[in-house]
């Protein structure tokens, strides 16, 4: 009983291992990892918005200056 046990607590054990160093967040064609490289570049441009005291446009929703055009 031990040995099975033990036996299952190594195969958990490797598959975390296993799991944790997948590419989870990487690929170019999921839309979920897609979905946050982009709000990860948004927390980005908000906090060097806030850093340079660039304003928050209320028509787009980014920072930028008033003679850079509107990004959608």
């Amino acid at each position: 009983m031990e040995t099975l046990v033990t036996i299952l607590a190594t195969t958990l054990l490797l598959t975390g291992v296993v799991l944790s160093r997948l590419p989870i967040g990487e690929c170019a064609q999921c839309t979920h990892c897609a979905a946050r490289r982009l709000e990860t570049e948004r927390e980005t441009e908000t906090d060097t918005g806030r850093v340079y005291g660039i304003p928050l446009c209320p028509t787009c929703g980014s920072h930028h200056g008033r003679e850079q055009p509107h990004r959608r």
